[in-house]
């Protein structure tokens, strides 16, 4: 089960930041980087859950997180989030400045961060529209109610079909982003 969950996951994120890239025209400028960024992003997507004790990433993971973490608990608030980010930014720094220039082309380091961190933004999000939805302001404010609407059931058929229109998605754009690049004119 966690496997089609980190799956759903990784391909519904890929799916909207290559729907950005190429609504932005941004994936002729750099497709290099941009590749870097989708696959950043795959991976971003499956961190969150690193709290669940069977999750892909956390079987991968040195350090069995779940054993001091609840799931769905900080890794999956904007707070979590935000730690995540400013600290991959200063550790990244650390090794290499991060440089994202303002019209988002941005060179492979910052694409890893940048997809590292969009990928965890959108687990998050995607979550948020389950039935066990997302505790956004934890722990500082503890949800006491979830609504009912637009949710889905993980690992239900509405997630099963959101994943099939993600999968294919990605397909397409993908073949759209190759056609493009090799009609371009050679310089």
């Amino acid at each position: 089960m966690k496997e089609v969950l980190t799956r759903s996951h990784r391909l519904l994120s890929v799916a909207v930041v290559e729907l950005g890239l190429i609504a932005t025209d941004n994936f002729l400028i750099n497709p290099a980087s941009n590749i870097v960024l989708l696959l950043a992003t795959a991976v971003g997507a499956s961190l969150p859950d690193i709290d669940e004790y069977n999750s892909t990433v956390s079987r991968k993971s040195l350090i069995n997180f779940s054993l001091f973490l609840r799931h769905r608990g900080i890794t999956h608030s904007l707070l979590g989030w935000l730690i995540f980010a400013g600290g991959l930014y200063f550790l990244m720094n650390y090794f290499m400045p991060i440089k994202i220039p303002p019209h988002m082309v941005p060179n492979y380091w910052g694409s890893l961060w940048l997809g590292l961190v969009i990928g965890y933004f959108l687990h998050l999000v995607e979550d948020s529209f389950s039935n066990q939805g997302v505790n956004w302001l934890q722990p500082f404010f503890v949800r006491k109610k979830h609504g009912k609407f637009l949710h889905y059931k993980v690992n239900g058929p509405f997630e099963h079909i959101v994943t099939f229109i993600a999968t294919s998605g990605i397909i397409f754009m993908t073949v759209y982003w190759i056609w493009i690049l090799f009609k371009l004119p050679k310089i």
